[in-house]
Protein backbone atom coordinates (compact mmCIF):
# COMPACT_ATOMS: atom_id res chain seq x y z
CA UNK A 1 0.00 0.00 0.00
CA UNK A 2 1.05 3.57 -0.51
CA UNK A 3 -0.17 7.09 0.18
CA UNK A 4 -1.73 8.95 -2.71
CA UNK A 5 -2.15 12.70 -2.96
CA UNK A 6 -3.96 14.89 -5.46
CA UNK A 7 -1.17 16.94 -7.02
CA UNK A 8 -3.02 20.13 -8.03
CA UNK A 9 -6.33 22.01 -8.20
CA UNK A 10 -7.06 20.87 -11.75
CA UNK A 11 -6.82 17.20 -10.82
CA UNK A 12 -8.84 17.88 -7.66
CA UNK A 13 -11.57 19.48 -9.77
CA UNK A 14 -11.72 16.51 -12.16
CA UNK A 15 -11.65 14.05 -9.25
CA UNK A 16 -14.54 15.80 -7.48
CA UNK A 17 -16.58 16.23 -10.67
CA UNK A 18 -15.97 12.88 -12.37
CA UNK A 19 -15.37 10.48 -9.49
CA UNK A 20 -17.07 11.76 -6.38
CA UNK A 21 -20.18 13.05 -8.14
CA UNK A 22 -20.67 9.69 -9.85
CA UNK A 23 -20.32 7.79 -6.60
CA UNK A 24 -23.99 8.27 -5.71
CA UNK A 25 -25.03 6.41 -8.87
CA UNK A 26 -22.43 3.70 -8.19
CA UNK A 27 -23.61 3.40 -4.59
CA UNK A 28 -27.03 2.27 -5.81
CA UNK A 29 -25.49 -0.54 -7.79
CA UNK A 30 -23.28 -1.49 -4.86
CA UNK A 31 -26.13 -1.15 -2.34
CA UNK A 32 -28.59 -3.37 -4.16
CA UNK A 33 -26.28 -6.37 -4.02
CA UNK A 34 -26.57 -6.99 -0.26
CA UNK A 35 -30.35 -6.53 -0.55
CA UNK A 36 -30.48 -9.13 -3.34
CA UNK A 37 -28.21 -11.61 -1.54
CA UNK A 38 -30.07 -11.31 1.76
CA UNK A 39 -33.43 -11.63 -0.06
CA UNK A 40 -34.46 -8.35 1.57
CA UNK A 41 -37.17 -7.39 -0.88
CA UNK A 42 -38.30 -4.34 1.10
CA UNK A 43 -34.76 -2.91 1.07
CA UNK A 44 -34.31 -3.70 -2.63
CA UNK A 45 -37.66 -2.07 -3.37
CA UNK A 46 -36.72 1.02 -1.36
CA UNK A 47 -33.33 1.33 -3.10
CA UNK A 48 -34.87 0.89 -6.55
CA UNK A 49 -37.62 3.44 -5.91
CA UNK A 50 -35.09 5.94 -4.55
CA UNK A 51 -32.90 5.38 -7.62
CA UNK A 52 -35.88 5.77 -9.96
CA UNK A 53 -37.05 8.92 -8.18
CA UNK A 54 -33.64 10.58 -8.42
CA UNK A 55 -32.49 9.42 -11.82
CA UNK A 56 -35.20 8.82 -14.42
CA UNK A 57 -37.80 10.91 -16.14
CA UNK A 58 -41.40 9.74 -16.16
CA UNK A 59 -40.92 9.56 -19.94
CA UNK A 60 -38.13 6.97 -19.50
CA UNK A 61 -40.27 4.31 -17.89
CA UNK A 62 -42.43 3.74 -20.95
CA UNK A 63 -41.70 0.03 -21.42
CA UNK A 64 -40.50 -3.10 -19.71
CA UNK A 65 -37.39 -2.97 -21.90
CA UNK A 66 -36.28 0.24 -20.16
CA UNK A 67 -36.46 -1.34 -16.70
CA UNK A 68 -34.85 -4.53 -17.97
CA UNK A 69 -31.87 -2.53 -19.27
CA UNK A 70 -31.64 -0.54 -16.06
CA UNK A 71 -31.60 -3.71 -13.93
CA UNK A 72 -29.09 -5.35 -16.24
CA UNK A 73 -26.81 -2.35 -15.77
CA UNK A 74 -27.21 -2.49 -12.00
CA UNK A 75 -26.33 -6.20 -12.02
CA UNK A 76 -23.40 -5.84 -14.42
CA UNK A 77 -20.90 -5.11 -11.66
CA UNK A 78 -21.50 -8.63 -10.35
CA UNK A 79 -19.58 -10.01 -13.33
CA UNK A 80 -16.69 -11.18 -11.18
CA UNK A 81 -18.94 -13.53 -9.15
CA UNK A 82 -21.67 -14.39 -11.64
CA UNK A 83 -22.27 -14.88 -15.30
CA UNK A 84 -24.87 -12.18 -15.84
CA UNK A 85 -27.23 -13.45 -18.52
CA UNK A 86 -30.11 -11.66 -20.19
CA UNK A 87 -33.06 -12.95 -22.22
CA UNK A 88 -31.70 -16.48 -22.45
CA UNK A 89 -33.81 -19.53 -23.03
CA UNK A 90 -34.28 -21.83 -20.07
CA UNK A 91 -37.10 -24.25 -19.43
CA UNK A 92 -40.15 -23.29 -21.45
CA UNK A 93 -39.20 -19.71 -22.33
CA UNK A 94 -36.83 -16.80 -21.76
CA UNK A 95 -36.03 -15.33 -18.35
CA UNK A 96 -35.28 -11.63 -18.06
CA UNK A 97 -32.03 -11.82 -16.07
CA UNK A 98 -30.16 -14.74 -14.55
CA UNK A 99 -27.16 -14.57 -12.25
CA UNK A 100 -25.31 -17.86 -12.67
CA UNK A 101 -22.77 -18.22 -9.84
CA UNK A 102 -19.18 -18.93 -10.85
CA UNK A 103 -18.44 -20.39 -7.42
CA UNK A 104 -20.17 -23.46 -6.08
CA UNK A 105 -22.17 -22.88 -2.90
CA UNK A 106 -23.46 -19.36 -3.56
CA UNK A 107 -27.03 -18.82 -4.70
CA UNK A 108 -28.16 -18.23 -8.25
CA UNK A 109 -30.80 -15.65 -9.12
CA UNK A 110 -33.58 -15.35 -11.66
CA UNK A 111 -35.29 -12.00 -12.25
CA UNK A 112 -38.55 -11.49 -14.07
CA UNK A 113 -39.89 -7.98 -14.70
CA UNK A 114 -43.36 -6.67 -15.40
CA UNK A 115 -44.37 -3.15 -16.36
CA UNK A 116 -47.62 -1.27 -16.56
CA UNK A 117 -48.63 2.28 -17.34
CA UNK A 118 -52.12 1.70 -15.90
CA UNK A 119 -52.55 3.30 -12.45
CA UNK A 120 -55.40 0.85 -11.76
CA UNK A 121 -53.14 -2.19 -11.98
CA UNK A 122 -51.95 -3.45 -8.60
CA UNK A 123 -48.13 -3.65 -8.66
CA UNK A 124 -48.15 -6.21 -5.86
CA UNK A 125 -50.23 -8.60 -7.99
CA UNK A 126 -48.09 -7.87 -11.02
CA UNK A 127 -44.90 -8.75 -9.10
CA UNK A 128 -46.57 -11.99 -7.96
CA UNK A 129 -47.42 -12.79 -11.58
CA UNK A 130 -43.73 -12.36 -12.45
CA UNK A 131 -42.86 -14.95 -9.78
CA UNK A 132 -45.58 -17.27 -11.09
CA UNK A 133 -44.12 -16.95 -14.59
CA UNK A 134 -40.68 -18.03 -13.30
CA UNK A 135 -42.29 -21.15 -11.83
CA UNK A 136 -44.70 -21.93 -14.68
CA UNK A 137 -42.05 -21.47 -17.37
CA UNK A 138 -39.42 -23.41 -15.38
CA UNK A 139 -36.82 -20.69 -15.80
CA UNK A 140 -34.69 -22.37 -13.11
CA UNK A 141 -33.90 -25.30 -15.46
CA UNK A 142 -30.49 -23.96 -16.51
CA UNK A 143 -29.43 -23.14 -12.94
CA UNK A 144 -30.53 -26.63 -11.86
CA UNK A 145 -28.52 -28.17 -14.72
CA UNK A 146 -25.42 -26.32 -13.48
CA UNK A 147 -25.94 -27.79 -10.00
CA UNK A 148 -27.01 -24.56 -8.30
CA UNK A 149 -28.83 -25.68 -5.17
CA UNK A 150 -30.05 -22.31 -3.81
CA UNK A 151 -32.04 -20.44 -6.45
CA UNK A 152 -33.59 -17.09 -5.55
CA UNK A 153 -36.48 -16.03 -7.76
CA UNK A 154 -37.26 -12.32 -7.85
CA UNK A 155 -40.28 -10.72 -9.51
CA UNK A 156 -40.35 -6.95 -9.90
CA UNK A 157 -43.25 -4.84 -11.14
CA UNK A 158 -42.61 -1.30 -12.34
CA UNK A 159 -44.77 1.72 -13.07
CA UNK A 160 -42.99 5.00 -13.78
CA UNK A 161 -40.95 5.69 -10.61
CA UNK A 162 -42.57 2.93 -8.53
CA UNK A 163 -41.47 -0.64 -8.02
CA UNK A 164 -42.72 -3.65 -6.06
CA UNK A 165 -40.28 -6.49 -5.39
CA UNK A 166 -41.23 -10.05 -4.43
CA UNK A 167 -39.13 -13.16 -4.01
CA UNK A 168 -39.89 -16.82 -4.00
Amino acid sequence: MCDVAIPNKEILYVYEKEVLNRTNQNNVSISIHPAIFSKDTSELQSLLEDFLLKSISTMDGASEAFYHGMMLGLCAVLGSQFKVRSNRESGLGRFDIELLPMVKGIPGFIFEFKHTKDINVDLDSLANSALKQIEDMKYDTELNDFGVEDIVKIGIAFRQKSAVVKHG
